[in-house]
């Protein structure tokens, strides 16, 4: 077998598909009608979209005007991390918990049911602990009635407020509004118990969180949702809980630090306490008041002490010069005064002596002679007051002979504290150094604690709501325009295809542009064309399409058939069984002999011979080939078809008689040689039915006897590769003339003809005669018969 060309026709192409033009159009119209109440019954969706700034609070934090360095100063923001945490199932589940998403009622509707958020006319509670009811799932459909409900499975009646222990998890209902009630009485309601793990779940993977636009610090929040409040009030409680979540995070860690310097206080006050303890006893031990001023006291007291040891060492010295000054004096002599002794008695005395001494050399000048009683007295006064004299010095300089070492004495002691003062302030300044620092850490977290309760009374939000939740006004999805586009390609396209994959597997002849192609060899003489009518036989002078058919087959026969006066041998064959050989040999024979050529049409198939019903004959009464092979007895008179009048046929027939058990062996004893040898001098045409050639060897036996062999094929029924043993038993049997017909074309419209895919392979004996197997065909005619009846 050839291989097909490759010639494209966009025109043929198209025309295969539109010729199924009503199949489409239903196939459309199915699709919009299904689409339509798709779209008129399922449930819309919206979508709800925020818009929030992360705000950086790194630096936001309250610091006091000393504060250079803060140890407590946040982190940079990372706004990938934020949105993570923004749909972590801490943030979703507190969003959960806070409207009570595990709960759903819906309005039970005839078709569909519809979620209620708000509008809700009862709250459910559950009454089970909140940690036990995460896990539970339930589902159940209750009743309004005037004093309650009815649960649908078991239909008891409870009252509003009463707790249900019947179900699965008890529950009781809280009617929103009494004097609603009137209107919902008799409302049936779903009630949906979720666990809280499914909601955080579904929740977290319908939410999208993005930036609006790169580089910017704003991020989008979308969610889509059947109930647009529900979606809005799921949307901004999120930003709400991030919000509070973050606030609580910084807030957190100032009642942290308030803590932590709380507890420092009470570490910091002892140990101060004890540094201040220690101080005092040192202090108490060392006798010391304050160093500086004790040292400054020290050297006062030192410097003193050496005045006053100069003051004294110079005093004993001018006594012992007035003691010498008395002791080398001669007689009564005038005594130095004012020569800087401190003491009173003695510069008194001294003074009072001069003054006697003076008054006795008056009274001795004045002529008064040692002898004068007032010189006397005078002399002996200033002889005891000199005498007073050396008694007040000798006194005074014991005197300051002990101030001098008692001022000693003080002065070594002064020294000696006074150089303990450099290591009684290094103990002083030790103890010192400790308490500073522990009363500097005290003043610092001090400080901070201050900061701490500031930032914790004014801690700054964690965002910034650009845009509250706003959903869409008409919803996103189903989207009508679309679905419906897609219903009308869907509708195109699916017929498209499946006749797109039926012409893809077609492995059968369709055309007569596939037997040119696949076996160019083998003319195409005639293109029979499909009848839908039960009747397949033409009637003289016929002006239809298969009898106009039949005369292009007529007429092309003679450019093939070698030219005879008379006898012109016809074989009528085909490769299988069904392909209408019997149809073409009984119409070419009635169009032969409209011509008024002598024709006999021989029926030449003996295993399942066709020909008798044709012609609505009963094969039992009928003697043809068989007999004539079989009995040599037999004349050629003997099986001509007899009382054939009435189905104005003109034309003989020879039947093919009874089906024998040896066809092979018949065919090929001589005696059908001989009997077309005895009817061609008779006969303008010979035309003979064989029997097909694919499975037995009959047809082969005797075509060696045929002036031209005719070659049925069959639209949508005859499989290409089988067309390759046409070409073969050309060549093998030497069949110098053959024409292929092909038969019902104009089936299968795809193809410019219709075909079908029905057909079978095996030839047995008296089967039913082959009949359309179109799937139209079948279909109109059991339509046809359904109304007939």
């Amino acid at each position: 077998m050839e291989s097909k060309k490759n010639n494209f026709n966009i025109k043929e192409e198209l025309l295969k598909y539109l010729s199924y033009w009503k199949w489409i159009v239903l196939s459309v119209t199915i699709a919009l009608i299904s689409c339509f109440f798709y779209l008129r019954y399922a449930s819309d969706i919206y979508q709800t979209s925020a818009k929030i700034k992360i705000l950086d609070n790194t630096n936001t934090a309250f610091k006091l005007p000393t504060d250079n360095v803060s140890i407590f100063g946040n982190n940079e923001i990372s706004k990938g991390n934020e949105i993570v945490i923004m749909k972590s199932s801490r943030i979703i589940g507190a969003v959960v918990d806070s409207l009570n998403l595990t709960t759903e009622i819906y309005g039970v509707g005839r078709i569909k049911s519809i979620e209620l958020w708000k509008n809700a006319p009862f709250t459910v509670i559950w009454a089970k602990e909140k940690d036990s009811l995460t896990t539970q799932q339930a589902s159940f459909q209750i009743v309004l009635t005037k004093n309650g409900y009815k649960v649908k499975e078991n239909n008891k009646e409870y009252k509003f407020g009463e707790t249900n222990f019947n179900t699965a998890v008890p529950f009781k209902i809280i009617i929103k509004n009494k004097q609603f009630l009137k209107k919902v009485n008799g409302n049936e309601y779903q009630i949906i118990l979720k666990t809280r793990k499914s909601v955080v779940q579904s929740i977290s993977n319908r939410i999208v969180i993005d930036y609006v636009v790169k580089q910017s610090d704003i991020l989008s929040l979308t969610l889509n949702g059947f109930n647009q409040e529900k979606i809005n009030d799921i949307v901004n409680t999120l930003i709400e809980v991030f919000n509070q979540d973050g606030i609580q995070d910084r807030q957190l860690v100032s009642k942290k630090t308030i803590e932590f310097v709380d507890d420092r206080f009470k570490f910091l006050f002892n140990e101060l306490d004890s540094i201040e303890i220690s101080k005092a006893n040192f202090k108490m031990a060392k006798g010391l008041s304050f160093v500086e001023a004790d040292a400054s006291v020290l050297m006062q007291n030192n410097y003193e002490s050496k005045s006053k040891l100069e003051t004294a060492n110079t005093q004993l010295a001018l006594t012992k010069l007035m003691m010498s000054a008395l002791n080398t004096s001669k007689g009564l002599e005038l005594l130095p005064s004012n020569i800087g002794i401190e003491n009173e008695e003695v510069n008194g005395l001294v003074a009072n002596y001069n003054e006697q001494i003076l008054k006795r050399n008056k009274l001795m000048l004045s002529g008064g002679g040692e002898s004068n009683p007032m010189v006397k007295e005078t002399t002996s006064l200033a002889l005891q007051i000199k005498n007073n004299i050396r008694a007040s010095i000798i006194g005074y300089q014991n005197v300051l002979e002990f101030n001098r070492n008692e001022i000693s004495r003080i002065s070594n002691l002064d020294n000696v504290a006074y150089n303990k003062v450099p290591f009684n302030e290094k103990g002083v300044r030790s103890i010192e150094r400790q308490q500073s620092i522990k009363e500097s850490l005290y003043i610092l977290l001090l400080q901070k604690r201050e900061e701490a309760a500031i930032n914790l009374a004014i801690t700054n939000p964690s965002i910034k709501v650009v845009d509250y939740a706003i959903f869409s006004a008409r919803p996103i999805a189903p989207e009508r325009n679309v679905i419906f586009i897609a219903a009308l390609l869907l509708g195109i396209l699916f017929p498209i295809g499946i006749l797109y994959f039926y012409y893809l597997f077609d492995n059968k002849i369709n055309s007569k542009e596939d037997l040119e192609s696949l076996i160019p060899d083998v003319p195409v003489i005639a293109e029979i064309p499909f009848i839908e009518t039960e009747s397949k036989t033409i009637q003289f002078l016929d002006r239809s399409i298969l009898s106009e058919s039949f005369r292009i087959l007529r007429n092309n026969i003679n450019y093939i058939n070698p030219k005879k006066e008379r006898g012109s041998i016809l074989f009528v064959t085909s490769t299988i069984k069904g392909e209408g050989k019997t149809f073409v040999s009984l119409n070419l024979a009635i169009t032969l002999s409209t011509l008024g050529k002598k024709v006999i049409l021989i029926g030449a198939d003996l295993r399942n011979p066709q020909l008798h019903r044709k012609l609505d004959l009963e094969r039992p009464n009928l003697k043809g080939i068989t007999n004539y092979l079989y009995d040599t007895s037999i004349k050629i008179d003997d099986i001509k078809a007899k009382h054939l009048t009435d189905t104005h046929l003109n034309f003989d027939i020879i039947f093919s008689g009874t089906i024998p058990p040896n066809p092979a062996e018949l065919l090929s004893n001589g005696r059908f040689e001989l009997l077309l040898n005895e009817i061609k001098n008779d006969y303008d045409y010979i035309i003979v039915d064989t029997a097909p050639t694919l499975l037995v060897a009959d047809t082969t036996l005797i075509t060696h006897l045929a002036d031209t062999v005719l070659y049925v094929t069959r639209a949508n029924f005859t499989e290409k590769r089988l067309l390759k043993f046409i070409s073969n038993l050309k060549t093998l049997n030497t069949i110098k003339n053959m024409g292929i017909i092909l038969n019902n074309v104009g089936q299968n419209k795809g193809y410019g003809y219709s075909y079908s895919y029905n057909y079978g392979y095996g030839y047995g004996y008296d089967n039913d005669p082959v009949t359309n197997t179109s799937v139209q065909y079948k279909i109109k005619k059991w339509y046809k018969n359904v109304f007939k009846k």
